[in-house]
């Protein structure tokens, strides 16, 4: 699922509040995707998080109209997950340009309240207008890359327009744009993206707001997506061993791997002691190790562990793994 590129979203509901039904979970209703380009594919998530107590079970969406497709994230939602309603709306399928076209989603929520909440998408296609791409998508990036994106915006039906500024809904992405070419009654302008370094670790969405000279295209949306990956990525983040017994052996498993796919190596595992016994399994360039961690304790009382995986991966050459255990006598 996506997040604001840049900005988090918090819904609290007041503690003690009745609540009122399903319709009060889902704080925004409506989605205006604004002027868009005939062919556009639009998509939005409706989210919600489940503050109630009980788990809530959702059916599946119906639509007012064939140029809408509408559907459920998860239809099982426990208390404190957060689902969403994806509504893809297909300007393909939209006959009259120009007009503004409104869908409404219908929602059934079945259990443990019964109510249909409705929601609402629409924009206004134009014939003359063309993105392309009409969606930026960085695709999958390494944490620390950045990147640069860049679309033609093309409007057909006014010599004089302009493109005046591109703003940016995510702190993480920065816009720039240029004027191409102009001939006749065709404009084109370049317009960039640029990820910033620093974005974090996760799958982000952003929108591009475009202001124009037009009065019938004012604003333009164009979506900005990337899904950030760590340099090298760790799981466990941490080990427990628990309780164990003096001279009773365990073992358990860290598994460490590119976030992109890179092959690497490990260089050094450092951390091990009589206690706790380190090995890798394969010295070599590859996307993924394992390294095997084996406690086999001497005394009560119990340990704690740093254990450092040494890599040479450039941008994230150190991995560090806590490991506890409670060591109990025989």
């Amino acid at each position: 699922m996506y997040r604001l590129l840049g900005t988090a979203s918090i819904v609290l509901m007041t503690a003690g509040a009745a609540f009122a039904g399903p319709g009060e979970l889902i704080p925004d209703k409506v989605m205006d995707f604004g002027t868009t380009p005939k062919g556009a594919i639009l998509v939005h998530y409706f989210r919600f998080t489940n503050t109630t107590k009980q788990t809530i079970h959702v059916g599946t969406p119906r639509v007012s109209c064939g140029c809408v497709t509408a559907t459920m994230s998860k239809h099982e939602i426990a208390p404190g997950e957060t689902a969403a309603v994806v509504a893809y709306m297909d300007t393909r399928r939209i006959p009259t340009p120009n007009i503004t076209k409104t869908v409404t989603v219908y929602v059934p929520f079945v259990s443990p309240m019964v109510e249909e909440v409705a929601l609402r998408v629409q924009t206004v296609t134009r014939d003359d207008l063309m993105m392309s791409p009409d969606t930026l998508a960085f695709g999958t990036v390494t944490k620390g890359e950045g990147g640069k994106l860049s679309t033609k915006v093309t409007f057909m039906s006014d010599p004089n327009w302009t493109l005046q500024e591109a703003v940016s809904s995510g702190g993480f992405v920065k816009t720039e744009f240029k004027e191409v070419s102009r001939q006749g009654s065709m404009v084109t302008y370049d317009v960039t993206a640029m990820l910033d370094k620093s974005c974090p670790v996760g799958n982000w969405t952003s929108t591009i707001t475009l202001g124009t000279s037009n009065a019938a295209v004012t604003k333009l949306r164009l979506p900005v997506t990337v899904n950030v990956v760590a340099p090298v990525a760790v799981s466990p983040e941490n080990i427990a061993f628990g309780e164990l017994a003096v001279g009773a052996s365990a073992e358990q498993k860290i598994v460490i791997q590119s976030g992109a796919g890179t092959p690497f190596k490990i260089l050094e595992v450092r951390g091990g002691d009589e206690q706790l016994k380190l090995s890798v399994d394969n010295q070599d360039m590859a996307a993924q190790h394992t390294i095997i961690v084996a406690a086999n304790p001497t005394a009560p009382g119990g340990f704690t562990r740093q254990v450092e995986i040494v890599t040479d991966n450039k941008m994230h050459p150190t991995v560090i793994v806590p490991i506890t255990a409670k060591v109990v006598g025989k």
